[in-house]
Parts: C-alpha cells; structure tokens; sequence
C-alpha cells in the first residue's frame, strides 16, 4: 500500500512546479508590461521558496528600485542565495555590485571573483573579468581565478567573498 501514496505524489510535485514555472513567467510578463509591483508580488514567494531565478530577478528590482524602493541590502541577499544555487546572472549581479559599489564597499578583486563564476554563461560578466583582470596585477589575478575555481568546485559553498 506505501507504493500507492508515491503515485499521488507524483502529480501533486508536477503541479506545483508547473504552478511555480508559470508565475516566474507571468512575472516576467508583467514586467515587460511595466508593472514591477506585480511581478514582485509573483516572485517574492517563488524566491522565498528557493527559486533562484526569482531570487536574482527579484534581486534587481530591489537593487534598482523598480516597483519598490532601493534596497540594496535586500538585494544583496537575494543574489547570494541564487548564487549559492550556482545561477550565472546572480554572480554578474554580485560582481556589478562590488564593482559598483552597491550595498557594499566597492572592491574590483571581489568584483572579478563574482564575473568569472558567471563569465562561461554571461557575456556581460566575460567582458567585466576581461577588463578587471587588466587593471589588477597578474600574480593577483591569479589568485583570484583560484578562489573562483573553489567557490565552483565546491558547488558554491566555498565562496566566502
């Protein structure tokens, strides 16, 4: 009889992602239609559920100020939630936030860290580390591409930077 529970709930797990999918798209929709508040209403629980798309993607609402007001603390720890999910716009997001100083003491070492976890995925974040990795010493370069290669191996957990 136990085997005839997992059939149940199977669909259920199917329908509720389907469910979460839908709105992170319908945010997205409302987005492009110029109505953040609603897409922030969409998001906040999908993001607070551990999805790493709204995470990031309510990140930078927070962090720009669309449809709320400029929170860059909030933002912050949005982008390091999905980024410890291993989901590449986030490291862009962190890097542009060291690198700009959002939320957070401007550091260009950390910035590169952050841009070259997402530069395989992100060509924004390829073009940033290419241009960091111009204006800091090679031997430090170095040793910044080896911290980026834990944070990764580690599958995101190592990242304490």
């Amino acid at each position: 009889m136990k085997w005839y529970k997992y059939i149940l709930f199977v669909p259920l797990i199917l329908f509720t992602w389907k469910a979460m999918a839908d709105a992170l798209n319908e945010g997205f929709l409302k987005l492009s239609e110029n109505k953040p508040e609603e897409a922030i209403q969409l998001w906040t629980p999908l993001a607070e559920a551990g999805d790493k798309v709204a995470q990031a993607s309510l990140g930078l609402l927070f962090q720009t100020g669309q449809g709320t007001e400029i929170d860059f603390i909030r933002a912050l720890e949005l982008f390091r939630a999905s980024a410890k999910q291993g989901y590449p716009f986030a490291f862009t997001a962190l890097g542009n936030s060291y690198h700009e100083g959002l939320g957070v003491k401007e550091n260009r070492r950390i910035a590169l860290i952050w841009f070259l976890l997402g530069a395989e995925h992100d060509p924004n974040s390829a073009f940033m580390a290419q241009a960091l990795m111009t204006e800091i010493p090679e031997k430090e370069v170095q040793s910044l591409i080896q911290k980026a290669v834990v944070c990764q191996n580690s599958d995101y957990l190592k990242c304490d930077f």
